[in-house]
């Protein structure tokens, strides 16, 4: 399978970029192709997997000149959230992930989506026509009503979205109370996918490819029979 698994913030950062990494070593290991797109604070090199960037901050050669934009909660957030971003602003970022993003899809042509966050890049995901997955977490939960574009983008997202992987039962719950038509489609992640720690070793992603695979060719079979 071709497979784009997409992030709002840099790899390694969070429990969700680590899981965001981790996957992706583990798929490629299986033999699937995959490709990363991911908003950052920085351009990095040397990387085992193929991720694309767009790129906030001061650097000389970001594709915008604003702070990379956090959830409200999060520790790192120096003052730029989403909530406090102008709508040009965020109307800028939404634009820079989605030109990003078509030109992935135009070269890679991925089987299937899978982002993290129901979020912009969720929403951005329906846009593109192909099918996607999304995982939820408690942040963007809080955040989701901070505008009424954010929680239209949000609920989008979810409607649609052929899955959403969530870490527990108390995030699903969640995501059902403000998501209500996505009960059937709503999964608490198996162990084996919980691998958001920086040492997985080879054995666990192995473990965690068959699960995601299984997820991604069941959403397949439903959409292309």
């Amino acid at each position: 399978m071709r497979i784009l698994l997409t992030h709002h913030f840099p790899l390694q950062q969070s429990p969700a970029g680590w899981l965001v990494w981790q996957w992706a070593l583990a798929l490629q290991a299986a033999g699937d192709e995959v490709r990363v797109l991911v908003a950052d604070d920085a351009h990095r090199f040397g990387e085992p997997l193929q991720v694309d960037r767009v790129v906030c901050g001061t650097d000389p050669n970001a594709d915008l000149r604003f702070d990379l934009p956090r959830f409200s909660t999060d520790a790192e957030a120096s003052g730029t959230t989403f909530a406090s971003l102008s709508g040009g602003e965020l109307a800028d970022y939404r634009e820079r992930l989605r030109r990003r993003l078509d030109a992935i899809i135009l070269r890679f042509d991925p089987h299937v989506i899978h982002a993290q966050h129901v979020w912009l890049l969720g929403q951005l995901a329906l846009e593109s026509g192909a099918p996607y997955v999304l995982s939820a977490w408690h942040p963007e939960l809080d955040d989701s009503r901070a505008s009424d574009l954010l929680a239209s983008l949000a609920e989008q997202a979810a409607e649609n979205a052929s899955r959403i992987l969530v870490p527990d039962e108390s995030t699903r719950q969640r995501v059902e109370e403000r998501f209500p038509t996505v009960h059937e489609r709503t999964v608490v992640m198996p162990p084996e996918l919980v691998l958001s720690e920086p040492d997985a070793s080879d054995e666990s992603r192995q473990a965690a490819a068959v699960p995601l695979r299984s997820i991604y060719e069941a959403v397949l079979m439903e959409r292309f029979g």
